[in-house]
């Protein structure tokens, strides 16, 4: 029974009477009553209605209400676009849910995961043959090296700080195409042999780890070696550099990053962040801990395994001393360095045979100490890079063996 008939039994009216029956007709199907306009199909039949019934100013309100709408949104998601932070590994524990946030940090042991991948590639960069020998290793009588523990520094704050340094860096194929042909060549040279390098690691338990990191190739970002004292470190006479945890520079970089702007000007390569390819080479940077003459075998001690976006290196076969920054891709040096002579490494930079300008050149994006420098066959090569190019990821506490 309609609707209709049962309001018609409850007022007393025989139901289908016709009574009133185009009234309930209108009030139950109003589709039947409205005006049928086959002229109005589409947003471009109802403007040309307007148009002819010149309703000029409701046409130009309207368009002045939808482009309103679209700088208000434009400008939300631009606002949004500020405060989102670059996301973290989806591997990190304390990763969080919320693209907007990146206060958090924390230190996640995983020895059980991911120690034997470690313990592969201090077993594949340890040059045995080199340790105990130069200026900065001659201390050493251990031989290897046997992983105790790794952590992961999950830090919000100081990722967003690299992540965002990465992006800025150009990738390395667009930065060659901007060079003269001399330099581009040199500098391929060097890329490959980055690449081989790199390339040779990702064997046995070591390539699940590289490949889990999701490295930027295209910005030439590796994972390299920075070695730093902690607890108990010694100096050369015996007494105790940093009596704990909280005042090591192991602290300093786990909770702040590496800062180029504690390096030394009067390093070979000048100020910045040093990185090596070679375990042993960055051990020799991770402080003695045993008193004088009593060796090194023994010893526990510690060293970041890190993100390094090189980006396009500057491959030098000499020391630069007291540089702060790499050259220009034409090759071009800061002004200041012409007249510095207080150099220990090399020759004066006047007489380096580089050149000097002040330019507004794309620069390098990083400095790499090749294998001879200055003339003199190098054990190891060097990386120096700057500002926030590097993220200490794993923190590994290692015995150094016999």
């Amino acid at each position: 029974m309609r609707p209709a008939h049962l309001f018609e039994l409850a007022l007393g009216k025989q139901p289908g009477s016709g009574e009133d029956e185009g009234t309930w007709d209108a009030m139950w199907n109003p589709s039947k009553t409205l005006p049928q306009n086959e002229d109005c199909d589409s947003v471009n039949d109802l403007l040309r209605n307007m148009l002819d019934e010149e309703r000029h100013w409701e046409i130009v309100l309207g368009a002045c209400f939808c482009l309103s709408m679209l700088v208000l949104l434009a400008s939300i998601c631009f606002i949004l676009g500020l405060k989102v932070k670059p996301r973290p590994p989806s591997y990190w524990t304390h990763r969080p849910w919320s693209p907007f946030t990146d206060d958090f940090q924390g230190e996640v042991d995983v020895t059980e995961a991911l120690g034997e991948a470690v313990q592969a590639l201090f077993d594949m960069t340890t040059k045995k043959d080199a340790m105990g020998l130069g200026r900065d290793g001659k201390w050493a009588t251990h031989k290897a090296f046997r992983v105790l523990k790794v952590t992961r520094v999950e830090n919000g704050k100081m990722w967003t700080d690299y992540a965002n340094l990465r992006k800025h860096i150009d990738p390395i194929g667009k930065t060659l195409l901007k060079m003269p042909k001399g330099l581009q060549q040199h500098t391929q040279a060097a890329l490959d042999s980055i690449l081989s390098e790199q390339a040779s690691r990702r064997l046995g338990p070591a390539k699940a780890l590289l490949n889990s990191l999701s490295l930027d190739a295209d910005r030439n970002e590796v994972l390299m070696f920075h070695g730093s004292p902690g607890a108990g470190a010694r100096d050369a006479s015996g007494g105790i550099v940093f009596p704990t945890e909280d005042c090591s520079p192991v602290f300093a970089i786990k909770t702040g990053g590496f800062d180029d702007r504690l390096g030394s000007v009067k390093g070979m390569y000048g100020s910045g962040t040093y990185f090596a390819d070679m375990v042993s080479k960055a051990d020799q940077y991770g402080g003695q801990y045993n008193p004088p003459g009593a060796g090194s075998v023994g010893e526990v001690a510690t060293l970041f395994l890190s993100r390094v976006t090189l980006g396009c290196p500057y491959a030098t076969d000499q020391s630069l001393e007291q540089l702060r920054r790499p050259p220009c891709i034409e090759g071009h040096f800061d002004l200041n360095l012409l007249w510095n002579e207080d150099v220990k490494f090399g020759r004066p930079w006047k007489e380096k045979g580089c050149e000097f300008r002040l330019c507004s050149h794309h620069r390098f994006d990083s400095v790499m100490g090749d294998w001879v420098i200055d003339g003199q066959k190098k054990m190891y090569r060097e990386f120096v890079v700057y500002e926030k190019q590097c993220y200490p990821e794993f923190c590994v506490t290692y015995r150094r063996v016999a």
